[in-house]
């Protein structure tokens, strides 16, 4: 049986950090087809059109060092993330010329995701039903070339995969059940969500070899994310939960990060007094002795920019 992280898109976050806006989401689900999930409706009001992430690292006694990384963010002016770009090496992994591209149909649904590393692709194409549930992926191997015009233009194409998904809904529980190409059932998901249809949970069980993963939410008495829970063994037995901190203004100030009940990342946030947005992220690894430093940058729409898509 082939092991891949496929896309289970039935859980769509879309909040503001308190009344202070924030870009990113509480939670970043490590299954969604973008990653990290943004708060479209921040970035459309903030008229933002680039978000850039520059990468500093700080070893204990060491002076901060430019790692020479950056990661970009690029969106349409409806907010919607349209391209991720990565530039330069982190960790000694070259990351130049790694991009990924992002197409929506009318009602707003990602249809195309494309990764490029260099003149090679790798390509997914969605189709969805009239729930907003993808009913079919297809993983395609490409080649391909952009014309002057910027277009796109597929030279050769190798099929990876193709899973189709049929869901069961209930008032407060939503079942997927995955298919492969020969039509073989393989997976089967259960989503659980409260009287107010928040997400609480997510059990993933295999069709072979006893595999899991699990996913838990937790809300604090304002409702919004306070932490959550993964376990599972599609990659060895594993478990990590993420516990989410807010400062005075509904900002996430705090996040931290246990990986088999042992502390790993102590993340710290500072935001712009006036928009809210994050300035500067702090990523402290205590199994380095290493502190990650993420400096934000952004560039806007201007001013009388038409509201609409690329």
């Amino acid at each position: 049986m082939r092991l891949r992280r496929l896309v289970l898109l039935t859980v769509v976050f879309v909040m503001s950090c308190g009344d202070v806006f924030c870009q990113f989401v509480p939670f970043q689900d490590e299954d969604a087809i973008i990653t990290p999930s943004f708060n479209t409706g921040v970035i459309r009001a903030e008229r933002i059109s680039k978000i850039n992430m520059h990468f500093f690292s700080k070893p204990d006694g060491y002076p901060i060092k430019d790692e020479g990384f950056i990661r970009q963010y690029v969106f349409d002016t409806a907010g919607r993330l349209i391209e991720s770009v990565s530039m330069g090496e982190r960790n000694s992994i070259s990351n130049a010329g790694v991009n990924c591209r992002y197409y929506y149909d009318a009602s707003g649904n990602v249809v195309i995701k494309r990764s490029q590393v260099e003149d090679f692709y790798d390509t997914w194409y969605y189709t969805w039903n009239k729930e907003h549930l993808v009913q079919r992926e297809t993983h395609v191997h490409e080649t391909g070339e952009l014309t002057e015009e910027g277009v796109y233009k597929i030279i050769s194409q190798q099929i990876i995969s193709t899973d189709s998904f049929a869901y069961i809904a209930y008032p407060k529980q939503l079942q997927q059940y995955a298919y492969n190409e020969d039509k073989q059932y393989f997976r089967k998901t259960i989503t659980q969500y409260d009287d107010n249809k928040r997400f609480l949970s997510r059990d993933c069980r295999y069709a072979m070899g006893s595999l899991y993963e699990q996913i838990t939410i937790q809300y604090d008495s304002l409702g919004r994310i306070a932490g959550y829970t993964n376990t599972g063994n599609t990659n060895g037995e594993t478990s990590h939960t993420a516990k989410i901190e807010y400062n005075g203004r509904g900002e996430i100030e705090k996040r931290e990060i246990w990986k088999e009940g042992k502390e790993q990342h102590q993340i710290e946030y500072m935001h712009d007094n006036e928009t809210g947005l994050i300035s500067n992220e702090l990523d402290r690894e205590n199994d380095k002795a290493l502190i990650t430093i993420i400096r934000f940058s952004y560039e806007m729409y201007t001013e009388g920019y038409p509201v609409g898509t690329r």
